[in-house]
């Protein structure tokens, strides 16, 4: 593989965490977000304030988003072309990888739609708001598969010269466990497993954003390690 084009899909993943960070967070505010608990008409008001910098943090957030598609795309050929016997886990990560890509994206339509018409009844806009919180922390399997996947290939290249450190498949494997934690959001409007609560929007987005940084820092160690290609004869 050009070893170029390996160094700039290793940095589009934290280029995409960074963006959506900002457009998240600093720029539409959605951090914390709304509680569960709240009223319609709270959470109406609380739209009908922001929804200017929600357009434009939902536009920032889905500039990064593509940047996540070559991130996931060079985790599996890494481990298919360093390990052969381990290609099928590279697929199933790929698929997973993808399916994740789609839930950041269904998120952001949804808050888009807000953006959109924040003059709709306060019942649909709560409803609305539901839908995208609930989409992106409920659903945790494909990402934990995803993540349980890599640790798994990480554990099973026994070679000389492995392709990434054993502890970076232990982080993988502690951050397929901690996106578990987003499944008691469907029982939770407040406290802990809340949307705003420490065990679902700060241990799991956490945990996605150090494993973001730690997988892109090994892929790049990996592609340094790599060895000259031989000169065109």
């Amino acid at each position: 593989m050009d070893r170029r084009l390996q160094v700039m899909c290793a940095w589009c993943g934290p280029v995409f965490l960074v963006l959506f960070v900002v457009g998240l967070w600093f720029i539409a505010g959605l951090v914390p977000p709304v509680s569960g608990h709240d009223s319609a008409a709270h959470v109406a008001a609380f739209y009908a304030g922001h929804y200017k910098r929600l357009r434009i943090g939902m536009t920032v957030c889905l500039l990064g988003l593509p940047l996540l598609g070559p991130f996931i795309v060079l985790i599996s050929r890494q481990i298919r072309e360093h390990s052969p016997q381990l290609s099928l886990l590279a697929d199933i990560q790929l698929i997973m990888g993808i399916v994740g890509l789609v839930v950041f994206l269904i998120f952001e339509c949804v808050m888009a739609t807000i953006a959109f018409r924040p003059d709709m009844a306060p019942d649909t806009i709560r409803t609305l708001n539901d839908l995208a919180w609930t989409s992106l922390l409920w659903p945790f399997t494909p990402f934990s598969l995803e993540y349980f996947v890599i640790g798994l290939a990480v554990m099973r290249d026994k070679g000389e010269r492995p392709l990434h450190p054993r502890w970076v498949g232990y982080v993988s494997l502690l951050t397929a466990a901690l996106f578990a934690l987003g499944g008691p959001t469907l029982w939770a409007t407040q406290g802990a497993f809340s949307w705003r609560g420490i065990l679902t929007l700060w241990a799991v987005l956490g945990a996605f954003g150090i494993w973001v940084l730690v997988t892109s820092w090994s892929m790049l160690r990996a592609i340094a390690s790599e060895p000259e290609p031989a000169p065109a004869a």
